[in-house]
């Protein structure tokens, strides 16, 4: 079977893209398998996850995502804004508002467009979770959040805030991300089942000035460091503000490996409602795999 691909980045998290709006391309029951093969950097295009563009009945499209080991994942932002941009530069959408159907609800886009094509998109992420259980957490009181929580793993103890942005993320902050052995710190954190079951998504982040950090990740289903990630720089904003260390009311601007991601953070009183990430998104080539 030859498949049709699009190879696309947001800020460096990379995406094969596979065009399923007129029919499904690659059947559910083998999607898995492709796209473990596809995604495989060494034997494969190479790639931090797979993207379906599907129609939707529900919004504009749908966005099926899968992390490279072949799971179905809930949200990937930067994939989010890759699709965006499918959409309207194939001609699927032609409108700078759009819906997007998720496996955590309906997501809106407002595309950035420049001659024709999208350079950015603003992606209204929704709420954050905060208490624990909603973010995932099995460690203490449900209905409390885990903010800057001493854990203890293989003798190493790190101060962890947890926030789910549909998927759980682990957020630590640090004074020298580039200090950091993210690959084994990282892993420690994303498969301490005890306090995550599901596994969990690791974030360091570096506060560099008033509003402004640096990230680096370990991102679960990739099993590795990953240049950015669109759902973790969400959450981890809403950490810091958590953790007493970014402003509420202004913008909150992240420098990851791959690129410039801005968030702003609505809220309703003392309560953050909803997480608006702002960033790039680009198109790297097209091409045809064997499967």
């Amino acid at each position: 079977m030859d498949v049709k691909f699009t190879k696309m980045h947001g800020a460096g998290n990379d995406f094969v893209v596979i065009d399923e709006w007129k029919g499904i391309v690659v059947p559910e029951a083998k999607k898995d398998e492709f796209v473990r093969k596809i995604c495989d950097r060494h034997f494969g295009v190479g790639s931090d996850g797979a993207i379906f563009v599907q129609k939707s009945k529900k919004a504009d499209a749908v966005f099926a995502y899968y992390n490279p080991d072949g799971s179905r994942a809930e949200m990937c932002g930067n994939g989010i804004r890759c699709f965006g941009k499918f959409l309207y530069d194939r001609g699927y959408v032609k409108k700078k508002r759009i819906s997007v159907e998720t496996l955590v609800g309906i997501k809106e886009l407002d595309l950035n467009v420049t001659g024709g094509k999208v350079t950015s998109v603003k992606v209204n992420m929704g709420r954050p979770q905060i208490k624990r259980g909603e973010a995932q957490v099995s460690l203490g009181d449900s209905e409390k959040p885990m903010v800057e929580e001493g854990i203890v793993i293989d003798g190493r103890k790190y101060a962890v805030t947890a926030v789910g942005m549909g998927n759980p993320h682990a957020i630590v902050f640090v004074g020298d991300v580039e200090k950091v052995d993210v690959r084994c710190d990282g892993a420690r954190i994303r498969n301490h089942l005890n306090v995550w079951p599901k596994g969990v998504n690791a974030h360091f982040v570096q506060r560099i000035r008033d509003n402004e950090f640096k990230i680096r990740t370990f991102e679960r289903g990739v099993e590795d460091e990953t240049l950015a990630c669109g759902t973790g720089i969400c959450a981890s904003a809403v950490a810091a503000v958590l953790a007493g260390k970014a402003d509420f009311g202004r913008s909150i601007v992240f420098n990851a490996r791959g690129g410039r991601i801005v968030i702003d953070l609505e809220r309703s009183g003392s309560e953050i409602v909803g997480v608006l990430m702002t960033g790039p998104a680009e198109t790297v080539f097209d091409g045809e795999y064997i499967f």
